[in-house]
């Protein structure tokens, strides 16, 4: 009697157990759809939904990685950085190892990905995202597959790769993800394309044919970033008048929706229409805003393209102090993006990766080729073996060759995929190559704004020492003399000229040696000149980095005309920008 008790009581208890474990389950699967609903468009909601899953998992310790998943999906969404929560998660991965819990182990290497996005780490978070989706791929789970193809195309735009960043956005296509997760895909996959071969025009004809359906689907989030991006395309266009049409009705969207990261975006392509259509007052504001913002949710990229816009307003209005501070931001902010993200050991990580499930592929056609044959070969060695010796040698040749033609396709197929990628590898080199020579641009315009600075300080020591000359007696005259000795010396000093000259020689290699082909005659003076004005730096900075008139340096413009042998209409500084 006793023992029947106690063995119910076990079996209740067993019961009762797996009764609320898979209620639990239950509830998490529901709210955790919720979120994936209303991460993007409505903050405050989606952080009580994610305490729900956080209690839920209080009693479910197995449910963490995906609590941990949905809560850097909802950092992701709204594009704001957690410092605190990579740390959990990697702890998390010491437990849930991928050979005992393989999903477990996918989700929380996604969830670092999402978060190393928002900080700019883009090298660490491609790696994991393919991590992720090779496990994902094991497991055939296409919903998260086609959610990580996605970020790994956001990943790829970001750091330029454009027609990568393409090919996996297509790859996230599918037609057992959400509607409005496949048409936000579209929308990436467009604005990939315009950067493409395929060109912005037909890119943005693409988006607005995706309108109707959009509004169909009648949801927020989705709409506001169509409107965004279509913006942006026809800036690229340079059709800001249009651009401006689909910013305001994503404005009135953003202001019906809590998205900071959005609102922060829109707020600097604001910025950047103002400016291009020469409202300075409004590009300054919406930029302020945005600067804010984008330092309130930690977005490193935001903060990076604010810094940048604010150096370019500050440079048209002809403040340089400001412009000069700027730059410097945006500079040290990019900086630390891009020693966070070394585009190259990512991409070869990816091509490894992919060899890597290549050859797993291939090894399981041929385990499968084989089995199939043995099981022809018992199933003949079955039946009459005289009789079918024959036909089985036949079989087993017919197998044989077609398992070697698989074989032969398939090393083909991997073979190509490798050129294709090696190719890629030499235009990320490239496009490297270019961003170190954008570096060297800014050095020597960043070089200019100092010496312009440092000869505006020394003229204004000059002119007020040479109003206290002889004031005071001859002590002080002594003394005047000397400071004006010094300032003169060091105003634009034959060092300071050739630092310059080396510089600006390292940006165009070729420049003075095209020059003095077309003129011989041309003096070190007019070279300098000559550079200065393919820099796009105005007269009077000029003046004041050569510690002349500005009327001198008209003269100087008028004679080097002459000099190279150009019309009295024709541009000195279209003519020296084409050299």
């Amino acid at each position: 009697m006793p023992f029947r008790f106690f063995l119910t009581i076990f079996f209740f208890l067993q019961f009762t157990d797996w009764y609320f474990a898979s209620d639990n389950i239950q509830r998490f699967n529901i709210i955790a759809e919720e979120i994936n609903k209303k991460a993007f468009i409505q903050d405050s909601e989606t952080k009580s939904l994610l305490k729900e899953l956080e209690d839920i998992t209080s009693n479910s310790p197995n449910l963490i990685p995906k609590y941990l998943y949905w809560r850097s999906f909802a950092n992701y969404a709204q594009g704001v950085s957690d410092p605190k929560i990579n740390t959990v998660i990697r702890s998390k991965l010491k437990f849930f190892d991928e050979k005992k819990y393989p999903l477990e182990n996918a989700l929380l290497l996604n969830s670092l990905a999402y978060n190393d996005v928002i900080t700019g780490n883009y090298t660490d978070s491609f790696t994991n995202s393919l991590k992720a989706l090779v496990r994902y791929k094991e497991l055939n789970s296409n919903l998260f597959k086609s959610r990580v193809e996605l970020l790994l195309g956001v990943i790829c735009f970001r750091t330029r790769n454009f027609d990568i960043s393409e090919r996996f956005y297509k790859q996230s296509l599918s037609p057992k993800s959400p509607e409005a997760e496949n048409l936000k895909a579209q929308i990436n996959m467009y604005c990939a394309q315009a950067f493409t071969k395929i060109g912005p025009e037909k890119a943005v004809l693409g988006m607005v044919k995706m309108i109707p359906a959009v509004d169909k689907l009648n949801n927020l989030g989705v709409s506001a970033v169509l409107y965004l991006n279509i913006g942006g395309l026809y800036m690229l266009q340079n059709k800001p008048d249009t651009a401006h049409k689909y910013y305001q009705k994503a404005m009135t969207i953003g202001e019906q929706i809590e998205n900071r990261s959005f609102m922060t975006s829109l707020l600097i392509n604001e910025s950047v229409y103002s400016l291009g259509v020469g409202n300075f007052k409004d590009a300054e504001s919406y930029i302020e805003k945005a600067e804010k913002l984008s330092q309130e949710i930690g977005n490193a990229e935001q903060l990076s393209l604010a810094y940048n816009v604010k150096y370019t307003i500050y440079e048209k209005e002809g403040s340089s102090d400001k412009a000069f501070f700027y730059l410097k931001k945006y500079n040290d902010q990019k900086e630390k993006i891009l020693s966070n993200s070394k585009t190259i050991d990512s991409y070869q990580a990816y091509v490894s990766a992919f060899m890597a499930s290549a050859e797993k592929e291939l090894m399981i056609s041929k385990q499968k080729t084989m089995l199939e044959k043995r099981k022809l070969t018992i199933t003949l060695i079955s039946s009459v073996f005289i009789i079918l010796m024959g036909i089985s040698l036949s079989v087993i040749f017919y197998q044989k060759k077609k398992q070697q033609s698989i074989i032969k396709e398939s090393e083909k197929e991997a073979l190509h995929k490798q050129l294709i990628y090696e190719k890629s590898i030499q235009q990320i080199q490239e496009e490297k190559h270019k961003e170190l020579l954008d570096a060297k641009v800014r050095e020597v315009t960043s070089y200019s704004l100092l010496l312009s600075n440092k000869n505006n300080v020394l003229q204004e020591i000059l002119q007020k020492a040479g109003k206290s000359n002889g004031v005071d007696g001859n002590e002080d005259e002594d003394f005047s003399d000397n400071i004006i000795d010094i300032v003169r010396k060091n105003l634009n000093t034959e060092v300071e000229s050739q630092k310059f000259i080396h510089h600006f020689n390292e940006v165009h290699p070729e420049f003075f040696s095209k020059l003095k082909s077309i003129c011989k005659d041309l003096t070190e003076n007019n070279l300098r000149m000559c550079a200065y004005f393919k820099m796009g730096i105005s007269m009077k900075q000029v003046a004041v980095i050569l510690n002349v008139s500005t009327e001198t340096v008209k003269n100087a413009r008028y004679r080097l005309k002459k000099k190279l042998m150009l019309a009295k209409d024709d541009s000195l500084d279209d003519f020296v920008r084409n050299i």
